[in-house]
């Protein structure tokens, strides 16, 4: 229940910084994210999207958080300055941290369901006037809208000329098709939108396109080119995706 989020994130914070080591000690790998080193990654996800080796013990960071977070690190210093208009939507928690620090005011989190963010955002239809913010992120979100040309559209709207996105989606199928059932279905009583009603392929930086965007698309290869190292550093599974980063002109 959204009514004790706030709970559930202070009592994983506090498990995560009391036990991590304890439970998970080693140097096989190393998160970039809390910059500690662990014997291996957690697991998760189950069935057809089981991933090993996923989650940080420490920071709870996962495959694509890592990938972000190399990618935002490497250009920080010319994507972001105080008090910039930024828009985080379904914030991570370790991401937002990262972000607030370089930003200050003028850092926004939003989500449509959550209640530990400043604002309540449907992406399909965001509250913001044309061209106003000066960068999005929104990772992992496109997925579940039910449309989410409209929600790529809207970025394209609030964001001003020169401004910049990254619009990351789950990479599983050949070519991008809406499902015919949500691979997560909600139970009657929670109010939250069902998952994964579509499947994104490699033809998602097509949509990205249609909307008026100059797209880049990273992977962990141009990212990390040692193979050994991407292993160390968790971003090497199938899973992991590519950082979909694109500017409006």
């Amino acid at each position: 229940m959204q009514l004790f989020k706030p709970l559930e994130v202070a009592f994983r914070r506090w498990r995560d910084r009391a036990l991590a080591q304890r439970l998970h000690g080693g140097d096989a790998v190393h998160c970039p994210v809390c910059e500690q080193d662990f014997a291996h990654f957690l697991p998760a996800g189950t069935g057809e999207r089981a991933r090993p080796n996923a989650v940080c013990p420490g920071c709870r960071s996962r495959e694509r958080d890592r990938l972000s977070w190399l990618f935002l690190r490497d250009r920080q210093d010319a994507l972001f300055f105080r008090h910039m208009q930024f828009l985080h939507v379904a914030p991570e928690p370790r991401l937002s941290q990262f972000f607030y620090e370089r930003i200050g005011e003028g850092y926004i989190t939003a989500d449509l369901m959550r209640r530990d963010v400043m604002v309540t955002l449907d992406v399909q239809d965001m509250v913001y006037p044309n061209e106003t913010m000066d960068a999005i992120y929104c990772s992992h979100v496109l997925q579940d809208v039910p449309d989410d040309r409209r929600a790529i559209a809207e970025c394209f709207r609030v964001l001003r000329p020169g401004g910049w996105a990254v619009l990351n989606v789950p990479l599983f199928a050949a070519k991008t098709e809406e499902a015919a059932t949500p691979g997560n279905v909600r139970a009657a009583w929670d109010k939250r939108p069902d998952e994964h009603v579509r499947s994104y392929g490699h033809d998602y930086a097509d949509r990205l396109r249609e909307a008026g965007f100059s797209v880049e698309v990273v992977t962990p290869t141009d990212l990390v080119p040692d193979a050994d190292e991407r292993q160390r550093l968790g971003v090497d599974g199938p899973r992991t995706g590519f950082v979909h980063f694109v500017t409006r002109a």
